[in-house]
């Protein structure tokens, strides 16, 4: 392997590490990542450092800002008003083409997916308000096989940004959800059916009123 292609392959690497850290709330919202510090912590170089940070930028995970380097984004409730419509548009293309087009071995993928997310306790055993964040891996799993089967690489690309997006959301947001009721299981149960029925209207549906659901409750709690 070249050193070029070496180098890559430690920042998809350390930009995974990173990515997963974000979405278990290793880091709070504003917070500043020091490129030396963090390279440190990830046993990497600098350099290998912002080629990742850079990557984290592309998910809209990271910003960055002339002067004062990487950092975690701050929550803003109108970006998640914005984030939460351009993800219901595109992922209802998405999942209409996925039903079009998806074939056994989709739904298959789709349905196992499925049966994973629902071994897994959404809560840790030891400690019943934390969110456990194996569930929640398994629960973006879910969601990007059921785009998956749309074929179109560049669609699913801008799906999976927006997911990552919304996602630092609900990292950071637990505290504001926790008395919120809902029936998360049922609403997926729900999908799934409607998708292997190759009903698209009511997918599509279920699909916008579960993203749409998350931004109500995140809003309706939103710190004053």
């Amino acid at each position: 392997m070249s050193k070029q292609a070496d180098a890559k392959s430690l920042a998809l690497n350390v930009y995974q590490q990173i990515r997963q850290n974000i979405f278990d709330g290793h880091y709070q919202p504003g917070m500043r990542l020091g490129p030396a510090l963090l390279a440190k912590e990830y046993g990497a170089s600098t350099t290998v450092l912002r080629e990742a940070m850079i990557l984290l930028t592309g998910d809209r995970l990271v910003v960055s800002t002339p002067g004062s380097g990487f950092s975690i984004p701050e929550l803003e409730r109108s970006e998640l008003k914005d984030l939460t419509l351009l993800r219901c548009h595109n992922e209802s293309l998405a999942l209409q083409l996925a039903i079009e087009r998806g074939g056994l071995k989709w739904e298959t993928e789709v349905i196992s997916a499925h049966h994973i997310m629902t071994r897994i306790p959404r809560r840790t055993l030891e400690n019943p308000e934390v969110p456990n964040p194996e569930w929640f891996n398994a629960h973006r799993t879910f969601h990007s096989k059921l785009l998956s089967g749309c074929g179109i690489p560049a669609l699913i690309d801008i799906c999976e940004k927006l997911s990552s997006a919304t996602e630092i959301y609900r990292v950071y947001s637990v505290p504001m959800t926790r008395a919120a009721k809902r029936d998360v299981e049922t609403e997926h149960a729900d999908l799934l059916e409607a998708v292997l029925a190759h009903d698209t209207p009511r997918a599509v549906a279920l699909l916008k009123a579960h993203y749409e659901t998350t931004e109500a409750g995140l809003l309706a709690n939103w710190p004053a």
